[in-house]
Formats: C-alpha cells, sequence, structure tokens
C-alpha cells in the first residue's frame, strides 16, 4: 500500500467518523422532542411501515402468480408429448433399448406433470393469500375510518355541549342582570316586593342608556321579569338563576 492510498483511507475513515457523528447528533436532537410527539410519530411510522410491508408482500405474490401462470401454460404440450410417447410405445415393435428409452421419456413427463401439478397448487395459494391480504387491508381500513368518525362525532358533541353551556350561561348573566335592576329600581323608587317593574323601568340600570339595547337570550329565549320578590326567569328550559 502506497503513503497516498494509506492517507486516502484515512481521510475516509474520518469522513465517516464525522457522518456517524452527525447522525448521532440528528438521533438526540429527535429524542429532546416532547413524548407526545414522539409517540405520535412512532404510530406513525408503524403504520407506513405496516403499509408497505402490505404492499410489498401483495406485488410479490401477485408476481409469483404471474410466473406460476406461465410455468401452468407449459403443462398441455407435456401431456401432449407424453401421449404421444406412450401412443409411440404401443405401435413401435422396436427392441429393448427403445422401449427403455420411452419408459425415460415417459417417466420423465410425468415427474414433470408433478411439478407442474405442485405449481398449481401453491398457485392457489398464493390467490387465497392475496385474497387474504386484501380482506385484511380493507378490514383494517374501515375499522380506522369508523373509529376516526367516532372522534369526529365525539369531538362534535362535546363541542356542542361547550357552546351550549356558554350559551346558557350567558343567559344566566342577563337574568342576575335583570334582578339587580330591579332591587335598585325598587330601592330608589321605594317599591314594595309586590311591584313589578317594566323592561323601560329597568333599563337605565341596565347600563343601556336610553336608546341602549336590552340583554337578550342567546337561544332566543323569552325574559320574564316578574315582581321585585320574584326572580327573573327565560322560557328556555334550564337557564334558571340558582
Amino acid at each position: 500500500m502506497t503513503k497516498f492510498q494509506f492517507r486516502l483511507g484515512v481521510l475516509l475513515a474520518s469522513y465517516k467518523n464525522k457522518l456517524l457523528l452527525n447522525h448521532l447528533l440528528t438521533i438526540l436532537n429527535i429524542m429532546s422532542m416532547s413524548k407526545f410527539a414522539i409517540a405520535s410519530g412512532i404510530a406513525a411510522a408503524a403504520l407506513a411501515v405496516l403499509a408497505v410491508v402490505q404492499y410489498q408482500t401483495i406485488q410479490a405474490l401477485r408476481h409469483e402468480k404471474e410466473t406460476l401462470k406461465e410455468q401452468v401454460a407449459q403443462i398441455a404440450p407435456l401431456q401432449e408429448q407424453l401421449a404421444r410417447a406412450t401412443q409411440d410405445m404401443d405401435n413401435t415393435g422396436g427392441g429393448a433399448s427403445a422401449r427403455e428409452s420411452q419408459v425415460r421419456e415417459m417417466a420423465r413427463l410425468r415427474a414433470e406433470a408433478q411439478q407442474f401439478r405442485q405449481l398449481t397448487n401453491e398457485l392457489v395459494r398464493a390467490r387465497q393469500e392475496i385474497q387474504t391480504l386484501h380482506d385484511r387491508a380493507a378490514s383494517e381500513a374501515e375499522a380506522r375510518a369508523v373509529e376516526t368518525e367516532a372522534r369526529r362525532s365525539q369531538s362534535a358533541a362535546v363541542q356542542a355541549e361547550n357552546e351550549k353551556a356558554q350559551r346558557m350561561n350567558a343567559c344566566i348573566n342577563n337574568l342576575r342582570l335583570f334582578d339587580a335592576a330591579k332591587q335598585q329600581w325598587a330601592l330608589e323608587q321605594r317599591r314594595t316586593a309586590n311591584d313589578t317593574p317594566t323592561m323601560n323601568d329597568l333599563q337605565p340600570y341596565l347600563g343601556c342608556g336610553p336608546t341602549g339595547e336590552m340583554p337578550s337570550c342567546p337561544d332566543g329565549g323569552v325574559y320574564t321579569i316578574g315582581t321585585v320578590g320574584e326572580k327573573p326567569g327565560c322560557s328556555i328550559p334550564g337557564h334558571v338563576l340558582p
């Protein structure tokens, strides 16, 4: 080995070590991510690997299926040769050497026919395996679709409940404003618990001003003011002051 070859080998080894170091740093950076991101990545990678393996298996079986078809197609000529050889042996009155040659040819053809029958059986098994893989992939895809739809429906239901609760809380806050406005109106106007104010009476105490918009129920309910001693109400079930 020359000095140039030795130096070249040292440089290549150093370059490979640098590449290994860079890969190690990349792996450490990936490991610094959050556990949730790593778990999601592993799950996605596992699904991707499963899909690739299934696809490659199906492609290999299909290729084997085509090969077996071509080999099975050769059975017919061999069977014809076997029939002709048998006929020739029956019709030929030659010597023992000719008969022995025909017997060997028949044995060879029978062996090849047996081999092709085995290939045919393997082709049938390959078809069954392909069908099994197709059914399994379809079943897994359907299960994933059902699970995704269930999660979407559950998320939509939770969101709808949250929005409903927010609207109810907003309406209850409006009822609190009405109740406070009634109490202030009764105090300033020297009214009793049996007196019933109107919306116009309560408007100045609601912070709306003379032309301001009165509080309304987010679900379209109708408010009932009632007497000073009663709690205001809403026509929507559940929109009730505690």
